[in-house]
């Protein structure tokens, strides 16, 4: 399982066919259902994630904030969701 912290108190994680991530509301979405998941340009000292994905019949976007020390696990993280998806 990948697993990486996000701003402020939450955890994205990717077990092989979910991604979640339990900020907000949480968000649990199937690899399959994933269009896109990437970095983006750093905002105020942090890392942006952009999630793209399919909910019924509707296409989604949402993002997460992951501070830079846990850079490297979050390439991993995105790494392992985008060869599955």
């Amino acid at each position: 399982m990948h697993e990486v912290p996000v701003w402020p108190s939450g955890v994205m994680s990717f077990d092989g066919r979910i991604l979640e991530i339990t900020t907000g509301d949480g968000l649990r979405v199937h690899a399959g259902d994933i269009e896109s998941l990437e970095l983006g340009k750093p905002r105020m000292g942090r890392l942006n994630v952009k999630l793209a994905y399919k909910a019924g019949l509707s296409n989604n976007k949402t993002g997460a904030w992951v501070e830079e020390e846990h850079e490297a696990a979050l390439h991993e993280l995105i790494a392992a969701v985008t060869a599955t998806s």
